[in-house]
């Protein structure tokens, strides 16, 4: 084969592999907003780490601020070929449901972390004044 062939086959193969993922990607694949809507808060409540935000919770009040401050992203491997529509609804909805998720997990460890903590506190205020002026009464 000769040189300038081999160049410009060469060529046509470089731009075909450059060209193909774009194509690929921009496949629409559709989905409507009701579809995108259900889809997102099914993976926005799936993708949410409870146990984690359990354990923020415990740390009144910085867990809890922090479940209402952080916005989640969806990841967007999911949204890739998608309609405009289908995006912006699964979006919406995922972020809607991974918040809902977030901060319920994050009340609840407030909840349980609560009355431990103030019975610590009282027993060390007993404790120090305990130490300080002696038992109750002698």
């Amino acid at each position: 084969m000769p040189a300038g062939v081999k160049s410009v086959v060469a060529l046509l193969l470089a731009v075909a592999v450059l060209i193909y993922p774009a194509t690929v990607l921009a496949n629409d694949t559709g989905g409507t907003a009701a579809e995108g809507t259900a889809a997102g808060r099914a993976d926005g409540r799936a993708d949410t780490n409870s146990v984690l935000w359990f354990g923020a919770g415990c740390l009144f009040p910085y867990g809890i601020l922090a479940a209402y401050a952080l916005a989640p992203s969806p990841p967007p491997t999911r949204l890739l070929g998608r309609s405009s529509e289908y995006v912006a609804a699964y979006t919406a909805a995922y972020q809607a449901s991974a918040k809902r998720a977030r901060t319920c997990s994050a009340w609840i460890g407030t909840a349980v972390a609560i009355p431990p903590a103030v019975a610590v506190t009282l027993f060390i205020y007993a404790f120090f004044s305990f130490l300080s002026h002696g038992p109750i009464g002698g």
